[in-house]
């Protein structure tokens, strides 16, 4: 009985000792520098072990991003079961990059319209649930400017979040799977408005896009989905199907192939 007593008085001791404490996250970001990228004259590549992303440094917004979102993944984020709350959805700049929490503050204040589909929400590129498999890809994939930009809360829960849902179901999410890999490029694109405060100014980007790649074997190819989608408080899950470009337009529309920068 006494050994009982002693292992359920150090069990909760020692799952507290595997969740990231503010020494470890700052050391992972570390370990993954960013380095001048020539896509622009601001831009700056940063490269992890699970995604990789091209910002505007400058404007504070993702030009490209790319990661392999697999079958795998999917499982073992549903096994690992993290927690939304805590470190794993803090916000973090990368390394060497400034904290851009009080420009969101300061635009939510001026918008004046908290919880709201007008409120500026922090928008993923590469969505955190995708990237919640590991400990580590979970807190990266909350990173300012690289993975994020200024995205309207209901462009975040509407299509944003219709294009997260279909690379789920793809790999068998509540459904029998289509595809074991996904490859997925985002990013944004314009400029609609910009908040400043102190010395950091944030851009709302107009527009992000999506592309999304997998191989069926039911039709024995490769099948290529493109999204422009507005950043707009009234985007809703349902019209993302209205959203879907040819390739060739979304190419046209941004001004170069993300394909061609980001591949395997």
């Amino acid at each position: 009985m006494k050994r009982l007593i002693t292992l359920l008085f150090l069990t909760p001791l020692f799952l507290s000792a595997q969740v990231p404490n503010t020494a470890y996250v700052k050391a992972l970001y570390k370990k993954y520098p960013t380095q001048k990228s020539d896509h622009c004259a601001s831009c700056k590549l940063w490269v992890n072990p699970f995604f990789k992303s091209i910002a505007d440094t400058l404007h504070h917004t993702p030009v490209l991003t790319f990661y392999i979102y697999t079958k795998a993944h999917r499982l073992e984020q549903e096994a690992l079961d993290l927690p939304r709350s805590g470190v794993y959805a803090a916000w973090h700049a990368a390394y060497g990059q400034p904290d851009e929490t009080k420009v969101y503050r300061e635009a939510n204040r001026l918008i004046g319209k908290p919880n709201s589909s007008e409120m500026i929400a922090k928008g993923h590129c590469q969505p955190w649930i995708l990237l919640a498999w590991s400990a580590d890809a979970a807190i990266l994939s909350d990173t300012y400017t690289f993975n994020a930009a200024m995205e309207f809360q209901g462009q975040n829960i509407g299509t944003e979040l219709a294009t997260e849902e279909l690379c789920r179901k793809l790999t068998g999410y509540k459904t029998d799977a289509v595809t074991d890999s996904v490859l997925i490029w985002c990013g944004t694109s314009g400029s609609q408005q910009v908040y400043t405060k102190g010395t950091i100014s944030n851009t709302v980007p107009s527009y992000y896009y999506k592309i999304i790649q997998y191989y069926d074997g039911s039709v024995g190819g490769t099948i290529r989905l493109c999204y422009w989608m507005p950043n707009l408080a009234d985007e809703k899950r349902a019209i993302l199907k209205s959203r879907e470009v040819s390739f060739d337009q979304l190419i046209q529309n941004i001004g170069y192939d993300p394909t061609l920068i980001f591949n395997k």
